[in-house]
């Protein structure tokens, strides 16, 4: 692995990005190296370098940025440029399309957010050819794009990268903007058509027609919802829109809709279906799209002990089985190549059967074909101890969720990345650590330079947590579920508090957090409910559901 890493959501580690390079059609030929062909040409992606070969040249997957100039240029290939005529990394511009010698368009690639804002406020296109402002990210199993185009005295923000475009047709007519026109009630926060969180009350809600896309998290853990009507204009919803909606009783895909992320109903603990979409089947409570290749979501109020998945399904979707209590055994079929985030997670009772080469099961762990990467652990084995096999070098984001009967894990020498914290919300379990990536002290485990701090758990959290001096970064999902921890004080070096890294922390009730905070991420002191106040100084950035599910009063200094 390289030394060099960026602090907060580490690239290595985010198994964010090996979806993302499945979602742009990469297939994995060896352990960490994805490639794909297009018509005159490939690309390489070499995960663990933190590269990618490109028409004989790395180029780097270092930052955020690197990889919104990846899907980029994978897109353009996809429309039907040809490799000679796109140029990376030349000059001021990250990407350039040359025709015949002749420059015709320049894309400037930034990161989701605020350099995206701060560039499109800042720049002037002092040349005749049209100039792009570009940036992308995957959210919620779908990848969101936004580009503004700079074109003489004009700016657009549709017309280059659609679906349909056809290479080098710049002429401005062909350009155009998509503008908000509609008005909403304020209990739905929406942006550009794009309904981003409801905070309303009701327990029937409509979604006003005019939105578009349902974002990821919209409805996050809106239990006191019993139906929801989606309209005709909806064309997408997000991973995780509904998640946790545990008295969601009915909702309906409409005819409009085309576009799924990752489960959006996962923790729908009695959700009753109505699909008229073309572009998904829902069969028996398991919802798949139009070939049946992908499954998305299967019902956990479904009272079946048994579920063969159908030898159609090549892939299964991040937590489409979640916590379906129900289910004893779930058999995977040959077909079966890809699977999202620990799809069976907080399953109480299942074990599984696996029929497909591409997966190993044994002792209860789901690994890939060469056992390089664990994906899952059954908690319906209810054992106490787990020694994780020396072939391993990867542990995926939330293999062992909520496996409360797990008393001692032991990571061994060959392990040489977690994906955030895959021992989240187990409750009872203290780990053993042999990797030489990954230092343990007092039962906290850091990364090896003691910069960021990866994973305490609940029984740690009971003897009393001290952070050391140094730490940059307090990792994604670190604390969650320690339901024993009560108080914390954060250093001073601390820059960053990574997504949900403090969620569901029940009993906390006093935080001490750094002078010179730089950065609170989404969900980080989600559903603290015994968090009453907390003291944060003007220049730090807390991000939209930070404190959700609080009373918290926040006091700016």
């Amino acid at each position: 692995m390289a030394n060099e890493k960026i602090v907060c959501d580490t690239l290595f580690i985010d198994m964010k990005y090996v979806i993302l390079y499945h979602k742009l059609g990469f297939e994995e030929t060896s352990p960490d190296i994805f490639e794909k062909s297009f018509n005159d040409g490939n690309i390489v992606i070499f995960s663990e370098n933190q590269n990618f070969y490109y028409k004989n040249k790395y180029y780097p997957l270092l930052d955020h940025k690197d990889f919104v100039i990846l899907e980029c240029l994978n897109r353009l290939l996809e429309i039907g440029y040809s490799s000679d005529e796109i140029y990376l990394n030349s000059n001021y511009y990250d990407i350039e399309l040359i025709q015949n010698e002749i420059p015709l368009l320049n894309i400037i690639c930034e990161q989701w957010g605020d350099d995206f804002k701060g560039k499109i406020d800042s720049f002037q296109n002092l040349k005749e050819i049209p100039c792009v402002i570009y940036t992308s990210k995957l959210s919620g199993g779908l990848i969101d794009v936004i580009s503004s185009i700079f074109y003489r005295n004009n700016i657009y923000n549709h017309g280059i990268f659609e679906d349909g475009c056809v290479p080098f047709n710049f002429k401005e007519s062909d350009l155009w903007n998509s503008i908000q026109i509609n008005e909403y009630p304020p209990d739905f926060e929406v942006e550009n058509d794009v309904l981003l969180k409801y905070s309303g009350n009701d327990e029937n809600v409509i979604i006003p027609a005019g939105i578009i896309k349902i974002e990821s998290g919209a409805f996050w853990n809106c239990t006191f919802i019993s139906t929801v009507y989606i309209p005709e204009t909806v064309h997408s919803i997000g991973g995780d829109a509904f998640v946790y909606c545990t008295n969601l009783l009915k909702i309906n895909l409409p005819s409009s809709l085309n576009e799924i992320g990752d489960d959006p109903f996962a923790g729908c603990l009695s959700i009753r279906i109505e699909n008229d979409s073309d572009a998904f089947i829902l069969e028996n409570g398991v919802l798949f799209d139009r070939e049946k290749k992908r499954l998305i979501h299967y019902n956990s109020n479904n009272i079946s002990k048994d579920y063969t998945i159908p030898n159609t399904v090549e892939w299964i979707g991040k937590h489409s089985f979640y916590k379906c209590n129900y289910l004893e055994k779930v058999v995977i079929s040959e077909n079966v190549n890809f699977m999202g985030n620990n799809p069976f997670s907080d399953c109480e009772n299942l074990i599984l059967e696996n029929h497909s080469p591409h997966f190993v099961y044994e002792n209860g762990a789901l690994l890939n074909h060469d056992k390089t990467l664990l994906m899952h652990y059954s908690k319906g084995l209810k054992k106490e101890k787990y020694i994780i096999p020396d072939t391993v070098r990867t542990i995926g984001r939330n293999s062992f969720w909520n496996c409360i009967n797990l008393r001692k894990v032991v990571i061994p020498e060959s392990v040489r990345q977690l994906g955030y914290n895959p021992f989240s919300h187990c409750t009872n379990l203290e780990l053993e650590n042999h990797s030489q990536f990954y230092a343990e002290n007092n039962g906290i485990l850091y990364d090896r330079d003691y910069k960021e701090l990866v994973c305490c758990t609940n029984i740690t959290a009971q003897k009393g947590v001290i952070i050391p001096d140094g730490l940059l970064s307090i990792g994604r999902n670190s604390f969650s579920g320690c339901e024993s921890l009560e108080k914390i004080i954060i250093p001073d070096s601390v820059k960053t508090i990574a997504r949900g890294a403090f969620s569901d922390c029940t009993k906390l009730k006093d935080v001490t957090l750094p002078k010179n905070l730089e950065s609170i991420g989404e969900w980080a002191f989600s559903y603290c409910e015994n968090l009453k106040s907390i003291e944060i100084t003007s220049s730090t950035k807390t991000a939209i559901n930070s404190f959700r599910g609080t009373d918290v009063e926040i006091i700016i200094k």
